[in-house]
């Protein structure tokens, strides 16, 4: 575990509700993609956000937060982030992270700003292994909260075995995806899930239920579903 001075070099609304976040460290660093840092508010106050960029971008990290009056937790470490344009993190955590020896089809389920979890393990994936299958599944309320999906489909162009299929709850009109929640999609898509690596990121409740489903009805083998959620639920 290492901790690491930042500078803020780059804030980005991307929504109403999003921020991109670009740091510097000032001091080497490493962790394996889908891995998570701890911002220190003080000595004890350490708050988890996933790293959006891999570890091959040595250069800097990326964070996306999600914050608004709803969600004082993240709003205060943006708070930090504005007036004081620097930053300690923790450095690396998690056991969720990609496993670059495995070649199973790569199943990725993110729900809102868990994106920037399933983003670094995609992104991996793509630069280790570009001929490996990958569908990457992300949800949100509303299509805007879909902020990089432009990204995505730019992918998935470059990298022909890449499904890129984002779901949306409330859809307005016009909206040609799904609908409904990531966790339906997935089940309307695999009839066995016994051959996958599956990575989940979003709400413990979601993540339990989704394990549960997916081995129950789909035949996924637990040791092969990773998450951050499993290490507390």
């Amino acid at each position: 575990m290492t901790t690491l001075s930042c500078k803020v070099t780059s804030v980005e609304a991307i929504t109403d509700t999003v921020y991109r976040v670009q740091l510097v460290p000032e001091s080497s660093f490493s962790f394996r993609a889908g891995q998570y840092l701890m911002v220190v508010m003080d000595e004890r106050d350490k708050r988890p956000f996933s790293m959006a960029s891999t570890p091959f971008q040595q250069d800097f990290i990326e964070l996306h937060i999600g914050a608004s009056e709803l969600n004082l937790y993240a709003m205060a470490v943006m708070d930090r982030i504005l007036k004081e344009k620097k930053l300690d993190v923790d450095i690396p955590h998690g056991d969720a992270w990609f496993r670059e020896g495995s070649k199973r089809p790569l199943v990725l389920i993110a729900g809102g700003t868990g994106f920037s979890y399933a983003r670094s393990i995609l992104l991996a994936a793509l630069a280790e292994q570009p001929d490996r299958e990958v569908s990457i599944y992300w949800g949100g309320r509303e299509a805007v909260h879909l902020y990089d999906l432009g990204e995505l489909e730019a992918l998935s162009i470059k990298y022909p075995q890449l499904k890129v299929i984002p779901v949306v709850e409330q859809p307005e009109e016009g909206w040609r995806g799904r609908t409904g929640t990531v966790l339906s999609a997935v089940l309307q898509d695999y009839g066995s899930l016994a051959e996958q690596d599956i990575y989940i990121a979003g709400r413990f409740e979601m993540a339990k239920i989704a394990r549960e489903r997916f081995c129950v009805e789909r035949g996924a083998q637990e040791e092969h579903i990773f998450g951050d959620a499993f290490a507390f639920i």
